[in-house]
């Protein structure tokens, strides 16, 4: 059998809720992008199974080989060629309860359906905190028998759906919006669950966002400074101190900001300060040194 660069990507495996002998496929589809074609695939098996995969180009054989599985997982087959294009190929996947050589016990085969490449393809999915609300954005070129964006989080050990969106079907594409509601502390991981009309799906990049209780990041510029000084923050969504404390631990200005990211602290004599910026909500802070050299 021909080998091949396979990689996997396992789930939380969870041998009792499995009661299959067989492995089982539970959705395939043909791919193609900047290094060809690919095969995606997802499966679940109970214990350690393996899988005959057989792929073909216009009904000759171009890769034949066994691939080992077990638990909740998915794969990816890459670097296909094909004379006749992704339409020309199919793939079948034979179940076996042990060994590449043991019985036949489940089925599973590809057809091109229509086209076979993955029927919405995604140009841009970002999430962002706005206080407890997180907006997700994303927009497609290209959406061909797709049926709708399942828009999931994370906080813990697993991925939860949050929101099911229906898809325009549009073939130019379209641009989608969803506001979550967010207060957890850490920090949330986003991605979109993409379903074709037939039940295959694929994942979308992961987006991660901030917790309501982090401090933002933030800079002084210039520093070493002659006087004047401007602090930024970065991805502020609350009401955010800043405060300008000297050597003795003397709060000099303290100024709270809200519907801006930025101040400018100006006029300020020679010497060393402390730049505290304080989260609103949580307390917590971040401190940065600010030399004076004029």
């Amino acid at each position: 059998m021909k080998k091949i660069t396979l990689f996997i990507s396992m789930l939380a495996i969870s041998v009792a809720a499995f009661s299959q002998s067989c492995p089982t496929v539970t959705s395939a589809f043909f791919s193609s992008g900047i290094s060809g074609i690919s095969l995606n695939f997802s499966y679940t098996a109970n214990g350690n199974k393996n899988i005959i995969l057989t792929v073909k180009c216009s009904g000759t054989v171009i890769l034949d080989t066994c691939i080992n599985v077990k638990g909740n997982g998915s794969a990816v087959i890459s670097g296909l060629s094909c004379a006749g294009g992704i339409n020309a190929l199919s793939a079948t996947f034979t179940g076996r309860t042990g060994v590449c050589t043991s019985p036949v016990c489940s089925n599973f085969q590809v057809l091109p359906p229509g086209g076979g490449p993955l029927p919405v393809k995604l140009s841009a999915f970002f999430a962002k905190r706005n206080n407890n609300t997180v907006a997700l954005n994303w927009k497609t070129e290209i959406e061909i028998n797709a049926k709708e964006f399942i828009v999931e989080s994370k906080t813990g050990n697993n991925f939860v759906p949050v929101a099911t969106i229906a898809a325009s079907n549009k073939a130019t594409g379209s641009s989608y919006s969803f506001a979550d509601n967010n207060t957890n502390k850490g920090i949330t991981l986003y991605r979109l669950k993409v379903v074709d009309m037939d039940g295959s799906f694929a994942y979308s990049n992961v987006s991660a966002v901030k917790g309501t209780s982090t401090v933002s990041n933030f800079t002084v510029f210039p520093n070493p400074s002659s006087g004047n000084a401007k602090v930024t923050i970065s991805d502020i969504s609350e009401a955010t101190e800043v405060q300008l404390v000297d050597l003795s631990g003397r709060v000099l200005k303290n100024i709270t900001i809200t519907n801006s990211n930025s101040i400018e602290l100006n006029s300020l004599q020679k010497g060393m300060y402390m730049i505290r910026i304080i989260n609103k909500n949580s307390g917590e802070s971040v401190t940065q040194k600010l030399s004076v050299v004029n």
